[in-house]
């Protein structure tokens, strides 16, 4: 049993007899490095204009240097300069900036432990809250994700929309973080000592020794002796953060094995090799060597469901550009995928899906007859079909509303539906990353439905619906039970 999960284990049997809050600090702790640098970043790719808010985040980067190099030293005097140099901003344009900043940085460095420890907070009736020295535009962004409502933060003062460059004291910062759990903790008629908090600096050692659960996460070097000597739970947390050199050559390593698939599929065209054949060829090449590559292991429950009944319709959910090769090594021959219309133009990758016969939708297209048709033909010939209901991923790969396609067609063709759940693809990579992370994919193969059986076709899409988002709940908790080990 990891640390992580001996530490779910401890949360889940604690209860909520009595009101609890489970603090959470936000950078180094729920999501890999600082989130002042995303911002910065934003700012600096908005361009010229942004004349102020460059100067800010200039200071920025030094709060982040004294906050890594000097434990804290100078950090007050350094924010009140930041926000000096915010006076006359609008606020939101510094809104804005932090919802960029979140889609295109913080939301591939949101850590999975994470999650799993908010939702194990959540499902013991705990009450969650961020609590960070952080601004609320860098933190509200990663707290509604999260379905985090509480935030405590650094401050900034503004009048009539517009900063005035003074801080609002306290700030959120050592003794000013005890004194907002204290609030907290009084609002909920709780006592600190039945609270938890989760930190990764020893600035945050006033709070950190006041709850009854301190736990170092991803621990500096001063937290974490601290943490030993007084034996506080410590966790580190690697599903995110700065690539090994291990993850960057699985990089490669996968890549290649993608430009190889394309190479050999043109190769095979041009010898006459049968196309079927040809594409079969190409979804174990991809699926096994690109898996092995990538350092995937795999958990499946529910093989057999997977040889049952062919051809068929396999539904499945969005969470990763993984999915494709996860899917692959799975399904290995005599599938034809159905993807957006805007990966036929992906360099290398969509060549690949083209030899794989891969059937491309334009969803701003209102007729999608010629679709159907090529679907219904794919089905008549013996293969079958692999359709994501859902059409887009998601950033921490929860559900989003299922489309009625795969319904129709599986009770048009009478074919069965069989549903794939994958479980943690996004924790290899997530959406919006580029580096491949090893890791055991856990996967749910659920039995065939029968088309006889889908009476509506909205019921049984919204039924299914539900049957993915109760699994998926449920594995953030708890591995996959009776599992098999290895491939496919």
């Amino acid at each position: 049993m990891t640390a992580l999960e001996s530490h779910v284990q401890t949360i889940s049997s604690s209860g909520a007899s009595q009101p609890t809050i489970a603090f959470f600090d936000l950078d180094r702790t729920l999501i890999a490095g600082y989130s002042i640098l995303a911002v910065a970043r934003e700012t600096a790719e908005q361009g010229a204009k942004r004349g102020k808010l460059r100067q800010a985040t200039k200071v920025a980067r030094e709060i982040v240097k004294h906050k890594v190099y000097s434990s804290g030293r100078n950090y007050h005097r350094l924010v009140k300069r930041t926000t000096k140099a915010l006076t006359g901003v609008s606020e939101s344009t510094l809104c804005d900036i932090g919802e960029q900043a979140y889609r295109k940085h913080l939301a591939k460095a949101l850590y999975r432990e994470a999650v799993t420890l908010v939702e194990a907070h959540r499902a013991a009736g705990h009450k969650l809250a961020i609590i960070s020295s952080a601004s609320r535009y860098q933190i509200e962004p990663v707290a509604r994700v999260l379905g985090i409502d509480e935030i405590h933060c650094t401050r900034l003062e503004v009048v009539e929309g517009r900063f005035t460059g003074n801080v609002i004291a306290p700030m959120c910062f050592g003794e000013g973080k005890l004194l907002a759990a204290q609030r907290s903790a009084r609002k909920h008629n709780a006592s600190l000592k039945n609270c938890w908090f989760y930190s990764d600096s020893s600035d945050d050692l006033p709070l950190l020794r006041k709850v009854g659960h301190p736990v170092a996460v991803n621990p500096s070097d001063k937290l974490g002796t601290h943490a030993r000597t007084k034996q506080w739970p410590q966790l580190f947390f690697s599903t995110r953060g700065l690539p090994s050199t291990e993850s960057l050559a699985r990089t490669v390593l996968t890549a290649q094995t993608i430009i190889g698939a394309t190479a050999f599929g043109m190769l095979s065209n041009r010898l006459g090799s049968s196309p079927y054949r040809s594409a079969n060829q190409l979804t174990r090449l991809f699926g096994d060597i690109g898996s092995a590559f990538a350092g995937l292991d795999f958990e499946i429950e529910g093989l057999a469901n997977l040889r049952q009944e062919r051809p068929a319709i396999f539904v499945f959910n969005h969470q990763s550009l993984l999915d494709s090769m996860v899917l692959a090594h799975l399904l290995r021959e005599d599938v034809v995928a159905m993807c957006k219309k805007e990966m036929a133009d992906t360099p290398v990758i969509g060549r690949l899906l083209r030899q794989a016969d891969t059937i491309f939708v334009d969803r701003d297209e209102s007729d999608q007859r010629e679709v159907l048709q090529r679907a219904q033909e794919v089905l008549n010939s013996g293969r079958s079909l692999v359709i994501a209901p859902e059409g887009r991923r998601s950033t921490l790969g929860d559900i989003q509303p299922f489309k009625h396609g795969a319904f129709y067609l599986a009770r048009k063709a009478g074919v069965p539906i069989v549903p794939i759940v994958l479980h943690n693809v996004k924790d290899a990579l997530p959406n919006g990353g580029w580096l491949i992370r090893p890791a055991t994919i856990r996967v749910t193969v659920l039995p065939p439905i029968a088309a006889k059986s889908i009476r509506s076709i909205r019921d049984a899409c919204q039924d299914l619906e539900a049957t993915y988002i109760d699994l998926l709940g449920k594995s953030q908790l708890t591995a996959l039970p009776h599992a098999v080990k290895g491939a496919a």
